[in-house]
């Protein structure tokens, strides 16, 4: 006779059989029942020659729901900013703030300074940025006050030095792979020790009558008189857009620009500044002019290898604070700023003691990063922190990964843009409560988005589209894309 025993296990065994087959069948039932609603996405004849992944997961459980080339390697463009701004909260702190001191030697005498005030930077990609203070000209109010703060020590003569060491970054600004193209560009500006208006300036022009005409500079803002701006840019079209490209590189003072931008009203677009550290210094030289104060000293700005000598005791003048990292992120991901992507990525380099913090060397630091988590980085390649880079290369699944990790990270959540609301995602989604969040990354051929998108249902999924080597133009292919996303918000 059979035990009790025995005779009870017989009964579960195949009970337990059957529970194991029907959580084995749920994800390939779900498999199943997204496939068959994104299949007139995936067979669209715009991504007939393209390069299309996608990943879906249970934003919780981390489960994989749904993959399509999920496991494939794609060039993520700005999407990349995810793992960078990830890697920022998480190792800096939301509430960390960048410092640049404003540090001096030397006494006054009779109202003559001749000691050495020193701006130390500290990498902060917001200094003198508008964005941070809406409502004024950012740097210009900055530089302001600090000269102001020279005043109430009584100098009425400057006949020290003025240094400004940017040697907490490498001195090679840009990441390798950055395109000539680009650099010119406000959105291919380096990531330097020492950063100013997000490291861009603005150039206003005249168009002309006729298609073909020159155009007229009317202003740049804020540029430094040692500069030369050659103007090729002629007259375009109306309503024909910016089409205009901006040529120079980190530390040059020859500025070149072709193109067209369209005919009527002065057409302003933006440009990337050579230096924006010795801008600052001449800009603070201006201003110490302007408050009454006599300018006989003299300016320079540190280079690598170059290390200042004094046999003074440092002294705080003043310290310009940034706002919470938290909020410079929100920037980056809503805006998708590729200067404060680069600029966090090197800070978390210097946070583990990189000096000069470079490029390359956070690279490894943020792969190692993303490791840690228990993220596989195999097929995964990262040449910057922003995305800029062509030769970048994540799967879906590695984003939707990151995705599920840090759902429960508010801060991380936040910055990313509410789709049909916020920064490069206002314009899709619309109508759907901000209960859609997307990073998008675009370049030429590229179009991506990867977040969060809260269904209908209840469930909220970590979601990442990818498509690379599409010929259409982005546009075309985010509206594809969002209808993709809008099948999972209605499931």
């Amino acid at each position: 006779m059979r035990s009790n025993y025995f005779q009870s296990t017989c009964v579960l065994k195949p009970f337990l059989a059957v529970q194991l087959l029907l959580l084995l069948f749920q994800p390939l039932s779900a498999q199943s029942g997204i496939h068959s609603k994104l299949l007139p996405i995936i067979n669209d004849p715009l991504l007939a020659k393209a390069q299309f992944g996608i990943s879906v997961r249970n934003a919780v459980s981390g489960a994989v729901l749904y993959e399509w080339n999920g496991n494939k390697s794609f060039t993520p463009a700005s999407n990349l900013k995810l793992f960078t701004t990830s890697e920022a909260l998480l190792l800096l702190g939301p509430d960390y703030t960048f410092k640049t001191p404003l540090l001096y030697t030397g006494e006054v005498i009779n109202g003559v300074f001749n000691g050495t005030l020193k701006i130390t930077g500290s990498g902060d990609p917001t200094l003198g940025s508008g964005l941070q203070t809406p409502g004024n000209s950012g740097y210009a109010e900055m530089i302001r006050i600090w000269v102001t703060k020279l005043k109430e020590m009584g100098i009425t003569s400057f006949s020290g030095k003025l240094i400004l060491d940017p040697l907490v970054f490498e001195y090679n600004s840009i990441p390798t792979d950055y395109t000539w193209g680009d650099i010119g560009n406000y959105y291919g500006a380096g990531s330097y020790g020492i950063n100013l208006n997000d490291n861009q300036y603005f150039l206003t022009l005249k168009p002309g009558i006729n298609v073909g005409d020159p155009t007229e500079v009317l202003s740049l803002e804020p540029w430094d008189s040692s500069w030369t701006f050659n103007n090729h840019i002629v007259t375009g079209a109306a309503s024909s857009g910016d089409k205009s490209v901006i040529y120079s590189s980190p530390y040059a003072s020859e500025v070149f620009a072709e193109g067209s931008v369209p005919m009527g009203k002065p057409y302003t677009v933006k440009g990337s500044l050579p230096d924006p550290a010795m801008l600052l210094g001449n800009m603070l030289i201006e201003e110490i002019k302007k408050q009454g104060i006599a300018w006989k000293g003299t300016c320079e700005v540190l280079k690598q290898g170059e290390e200042f000598q004094t046999n003074g005791n440092w002294k705080t003048l003043y310290v310009e604070q940034s706002v919470r990292l938290s909020s410079i992120v929100k920037l980056t991901n809503t805006t998708s700023n590729n200067v404060y992507a680069e600029c966090l990525l090197k800070a978390c380099g210097s946070s583990k003691g990189l000096k000069p913090s470079g490029t390359a060397s956070s690279v490894m630091y943020l792969k190692k990063y993303i490791q840690s988590i228990g993220i596989d980085t195999a097929g995964m390649v990262i040449r910057d922190g922003s995305g800029m880079s062509p030769f970048n290369s994540i799967s879906p699944n590695q984003l939707t990964a990151l995705l599920s990790n840090m759902q429960d990270k508010g801060a991380f959540v936040r910055s990313i843009p509410v789709a049909g609301k916020e920064g490069t995602v206002a314009h899709i989604c619309i109508g759907t409560n901000d209960q859609i969040r997307l990073k998008s990354g675009t370049m030429n051929g590229t179009t991506c988005y990867s977040g969060y998108v809260k269904a209908n249902s209840g469930i909220t999924y970590c979601v990442s589209f990818m498509v690379n080597k599409h010929e259409a133009k982005n546009r075309i292919i985010q509206k594809l894309l969002e209808k993709g996303i809008l099948i999972l918000f209605n499931d």
